[in-house]
């Protein structure tokens, strides 16, 4: 099957009521830049597009799977992107591949058994983390994702164990570089972590792409891992305790224990660095650019302005511990909770609103206590009427009793630091929020007055 113009056509006014679509509020100019065949047989052929909107500013690349069907698939109207016409006038049914248990199975197929194929401009490899063979395949998408898709499966052992569960997330942005939560997670599940699912596998890409100075990119297309049955999205657990005005600080100490956990052991299998002046300078940059971001989409905030510097140039001014590996955008929906009490975290890829390459470079671990901390005021802000600061404030405070227990590490020795990440995780909120949840805004706005406030009396 090629990337005709009908098919780019129908690509283009479907890909624009997707949740992954970043570029709404554009027209979009897609062409295919790569593409590569997965399968294909009498009932259906499989084709991954890699798709750039040139009417993005800075051009987005996206991975499209596409399945073709001369028959309609079964339950399948929802995945629908189109009904074409071939050339002896009978009837195309395209879907959204990972929506159609062809594409399913052929993915885990490439994961699970390291394949490789050769496309168009493309060549693709799967990457096991351990070959095995299962039979009696079962998939559906997850639903309410955002930037990426993620297929769960249920499938036998093909040497006769049952029950076994998978999730692989199939990603639709695409960009040059490893990802990193297929990177981080990965290594934290070699060094036998126990605070992140077993990693399955992964599938790796080498495409032609006009965005990059020497015409190639490389880059992880999807990951697999094993589904945590039974687990409870933290997110949720923290929000039930909440309307309930039950105690979650337990809960939030082992979480605080668990990124600890995680921290501890990204230093010590990945690469840790001094946080010189040049890479001061450059998050403090970052922070700046935040600002004048948060201040665009919510003008109100820049009568803080000078403020939130202060707490910018405190912080530059504080000793930084070493940098390294971290999650990037640690919150509770991130952390699964396990029957057993066991804590999980995952989504390891960092804020999607930040270039790859700061996503992946070393940076300072309290900025996922930075992260948690926002997400407990969070939990007590998102659908109440009126925030209870007490129950916010008594799972940050066990949050940071166990994380310091765990890695020996005072957080209050970098206290200044702590607040300008915080800071700067409102600001990104800020913005968030105002481009997707206007009714949200207040939150990360009046959580940016308490900061400001708070650290007034230190600095005077």
């Amino acid at each position: 099957m090629t990337a005709t113009d009908a098919i780019i056509d129908v690509l283009a006014a479907w890909a624009q009521r997707q949740r992954w679509f970043a570029g709404k509020s554009a027209a979009p100019q897609l062409r295919v830049i790569g593409s590569w065949d997965l399968h294909s047989d009498q009932e259906v052929s499989i084709t991954t597009y890699l798709v750039l909107d040139d009417g993005a500013v800075p051009p987005v690349l996206y991975q499209i799977p596409v399945t073709a069907r001369h028959a309609a698939l079964e339950s399948g109207s929802s995945a629908l992107i189109a009904e074409l016409t071939d050339a002896s006038g009978a009837s195309v049914y395209l879907y959204d591949g990972p929506h159609d248990p062809a594409y399913a199975r052929g993915l885990l197929a490439m994961v699970t058994a390291g394949g490789h194929v050769e496309g168009d401009r493309t060549r693709v490899d799967g990457v096991a983390a351990e070959p095995f063979d299962c039979v009696n395949v079962h998939s559906h998408v997850l639903s309410g994702e955002q930037s990426n898709t993620s297929i769960v499966y249920d499938f036998d052992m093909a040497d006769g164990a049952v029950g076994r569960t998978a999730i692989c997330k199939v990603f639709r942005t695409l960009h040059h570089g490893e990802n990193p939560d297929v990177v981080l997670q990965s290594a934290l599940f070699a060094a036998g972590s126990h605070a992140v699912p077993a990693t399955l596998g992964s599938v790796v890409a080498e495409w032609s792409d006009p965005r990059e100075p020497h015409g190639h990119a490389t880059g992880h297309l999807a990951f697999a891992q094993a589904f945590l049955s039974g687990a409870e999205d933290a997110w949720r657990l923290a929000q039930v305790a909440y309307a309930s005005a039950a105690d979650f600080t337990e809960s939030a100490r082992a979480i605080g224990a668990a990124t600890a956990d995680i921290h501890a052991t990204l230093a010590r299998v990945m690469p840790t660095v001094d946080a010189d002046d040049a890479a001061v300078a450059e998050t403090v940059a970052s922070w700046y650019a935040r600002l004048d971001a948060a201040i665009a989409e919510a003008p109100q905030l820049d009568a803080l302005r000078e403020q939130i510097s202060v707490v910018f140039q405190q912080a530059a001014a504080s000793p930084w511990p070493r940098l390294q590996r971290v999650h990037g955008d640690l919150h509770l929906g991130q952390v699964l909770g396990m029957p057993g009490g066991d804590w999980v975290i995952i989504d390891f890829e960092g804020e999607p609103m930040r270039p790859l390459s700061e996503r992946t470079r070393p940076d300072v671990a309290l900025r996922d206590v930075a992260g948690m901390l926002r997400s407990f005021d969070y939990a007590s802000a998102a659908g109440a009427e009126a925030q209870d600061a007490g129950w916010a404030q008594a799972c940050r405070n066990a949050f940071i009793d166990g994380y310091v227990e765990r890695s020996g590490h005072d957080v209050t020795e970098h206290s200044a630091l702590v607040d300008a990440l915080e800071l700067d995780k409102a600001l990104y909120e800020a913005v968030y929020e105002a481009r997707n949840r206007p009714t949200w805004l207040p939150i990360p706005v009046a959580a940016i007055h308490r900061i400001v406030q708070r650290t007034e009396p230190e600095r005077k």
